[in-house]
């Protein structure tokens, strides 16, 4: 009897859900290695590494204007963004998506700074999905604005969400 309750339950979490994002062919816990292997068939322009622990790709302004940014914590990777169309009317429809389907945020980061061109201001909200986070950024600058889609694990490198 004792067994068979061991087995179950080794069983039950053996068949547990991961939780874990994915997007597209990327996944959390992938190395740099395999990301930059996916990436091949992407075809972007410029592929910049930002240290040891990001990869910023992205097409020239004259093609798609794609622009992704890869996060790694120990070679495995914890962070992907997506930037897309900047304007704040996507922000809003965004976030009113991610608010259906799993609530109220989790955390929001409402920051203003001044930088070389002006002032800056950021309004970032995160949402949990299991052991993901997802969110939205929006950024304004004087002359411009960003707006990105990002999914993020709890690592060692840096508390999510950021």
């Amino acid at each position: 009897m004792k067994r068979r309750a061991v087995a179950l339950l080794a069983t039950a979490l053996v068949t547990l859900p991961v939780h874990a994002w994915e997007v597209g062919e990327f996944r959390n816990g992938m190395t740099r290695a395999e990301v930059e292997q996916a990436l091949k068939s992407w075809s972007f322009d410029k592929s910049i590494p930002v240290g040891n622990d990001a990869l910023f790709v992205y097409d020239d302004a004259n093609n798609a204007g794609r622009r992704f940014l890869f996060t790694f914590c120990n070679d495995k990777l914890v962070a992907f963004d997506q930037e897309i169309a900047p304007a704040f009317r996507h922000f809003i429809v965004v976030a009113s998506n991610y608010s259906n389907l799993y609530g109220n945020p989790l955390k929001v980061i409402p920051q203003s700074s001044v930088v070389a061109s002006g002032e800056k201001n950021l309004l970032a909200m995160f949402w949990r999905k299991g052991s993901d986070y997802l969110g939205v950024k929006y950024v304004l600058y004087p002359g411009s604005e960003q707006l990105s889609l990002t999914w993020q694990i709890n690592n060692n490198c840096w508390q999510a969400p950021r």
